[in-house]
Order: structure tokens, then sequence, then C-alpha cells
């Protein structure tokens, strides 16, 4: 925690660069609708084999994947409310090995939420601190490698910095109610949660971008054993603007998760280039 406080404090010290909208009103953001190729090494997939948790369930090493990342985002001076869709879905095909199938699911996410943030404190760099809510339902559109269909429902609620100026455009700190529907037997999970955003316009055409987030789990309403007991996520991207509605994005990201069962983590390294379209539409 010392570690990632300083790190964080280091980001601060950045000049500052607006990203927030200037003005009031509700906004289609299409934040990424594309492609992403990439390559990705896992280890200790075989101990998280019945794990629904795609990232780290199987040795896939070649990712292709298409992803559709939209909101309706409603900025006001007292509060913010979005309503965002997430979706990918990619295939890879595995080579020389008997008895499993050719094509294997690399990404299959479907992620639905509404986050409600009130502001209270203003800063002079423009950034905004408040109390918020979130509500999301994350699921697959198909099981692929044989371990049940992820169903999960979630709710978060803490203090949240958005709109920030000064390299760190969002930054939450909350606890977390899981609703697991994964299973037959219904779990409830409690946990606490850090994470951030953090954006530098290096030209009117690069911007890198770094997102994290980590997550502890405190409590179970029963055991199960592919539950984890902690996740740490973190992607940094490289912005390249083509022209004013695509992007190319080179980008690194790594997750890293141990479940109930096991004593070492299941983690996916990834590289990749993301090519896309983006927009950003105010509706009134």
């Amino acid at each position: 925690m010392k570690k990632l406080c300083l790190f964080l404090g280091a980001l601060l010290l950045f000049q500052p660069q607006a990203f927030a909208y200037e003005e009031y009103g509700m906004y289609a953001n299409f934040k990424r609708v594309g492609f992403d190729l990439g390559t990705s090494k896992v280890e200790n997939y075989q101990e998280y084999a019945k794990s629904p948790n795609i990232a780290i369930n199987q040795n896939t090493q070649g990712v292709l994947k298409g992803v559709f990342d939209f909101a309706f985002e409603y900025e006001q001076p007292a509060y913010r409310w979005d309503n965002a869709i997430y979706a990918e879905y990619g295939k890879s095909r595995i080579y020389g090995n008997r008895g499993r199938k050719k094509y294997v699911e690399n990404a299959d996410t479907l992620k639905l939420s509404s986050e409600y943030v009130y502001k209270i404190w203003d800063f002079t760099n423009k950034s905004e601190l408040g109390p918020f809510a979130n509500i999301a339902y994350n699921t697959e559109f198909t099981s692929d490698t044989g371990t049940p269909r992820l169903k999960l429902g979630s709710s978060m609620q803490g203090i949240k910095l958005i709109n920030g100026a000064y390299g760190i455009t969002d930054f939450h700190l909350a606890m977390v109610e899981e609703l697991d529907f994964t299973y037959a037997d219904t779990n409830t999970k409690t946990a606490w949660q850090i994470g951030f955003t953090y954006k530098n316009q290096l030209s009117e055409k690069y911007r890198f971008e770094l997102e994290s987030y980590y997550r502890d789990y405190l409590g179970y309403s029963h055991y199960e054993g592919t539950d984890f007991r902690y996740e740490f996520f973190a992607i940094a991207k490289l912005n390249i603007m083509f022209s004013k509605r695509f992007f190319a994005e080179p980008y690194l990201s790594y997750f890293r998760a141990e479940d109930r069962e096991h004593n070492k983590a299941g983690s996916n390294l990834m590289f990749g280039v993301a090519v896309a379209y983006t927009d950003v539409i105010k509706l009134f």
C-alpha cells in the first residue's frame, strides 16, 4: 500500500491537463469499437482450469477479439450519472493439443453498469470529489471451457474523484458487495477496492493512459474453492490518433488473482495492439 501511495503521489506532479466535458449535458461516448490483436502468457493455468475466469483458466497464446465499449454520460454541476455497456468476444486456435478443441475462447465478457457520483468538493484543478454508488452485472455469452457460465451481480459504494486535471483523472476507494450466481448455491462476497485512471496528453496525436485496481475479499457467505482471495489488474496504453475518430493503441496488461483452494496465484500477461473507432456526441 505504501508503494502504491508513493506512485500515485509521483503521478500528481505532472502538469495539469483537463479531460472533463466543457459543457454540462448528456453525451453518447463511443469509447472503443474495434478489434484487439495480441499474445498472452498465462501462469499456473493448470491449477485454475475449473475457474470461471477466462483470463487464467487456459494457456491461450493468441488473442483476437472484438470490443464494444459505450456509455451514456450525464454531467451536471452537482452530480454525474453514467450508464455503460462493455462487451468483448474472441477465439484463438490451439495447435498440437490432442483431445482439446481446435478453437477456444480467449475473451468473452458482457458487462452492464450504472454509476452515480455526487459532487461535494471542487478543486482549483477542476477535479471533483464525492460519494458514489455503482451497480453492475457481469456475464459471458457462452461457456467454452467446461466451467460454469459466469453470472455476477455487484454493487460498489465509496468515495470517488472524477474529471481530474493532474494526470489522475479518476480515483476511487470503495466497499464491494458481490452476488455470485455462477454456481447453484448463490454466494455473497464482500471486498474493498482501490483504483485509478491516469492520462497524459503527450501531444495532439499521442496520449498515454494507465488504469489499475486492486480488490481484496474480506468475507463470503459460504465456501467455494474458485472464489478469489484478491485480484489485481493494470493496463498501460499508448493512444495514437490516425484521425479525429480512429486510433491504434499498443497496450500491455497484467491480471493476477489467487483463489481460496490454491496457494499460488494465476496470472495473465498480455501484449497487443487495438484498432478502433471512438467518438463523443453531445445529445443535449
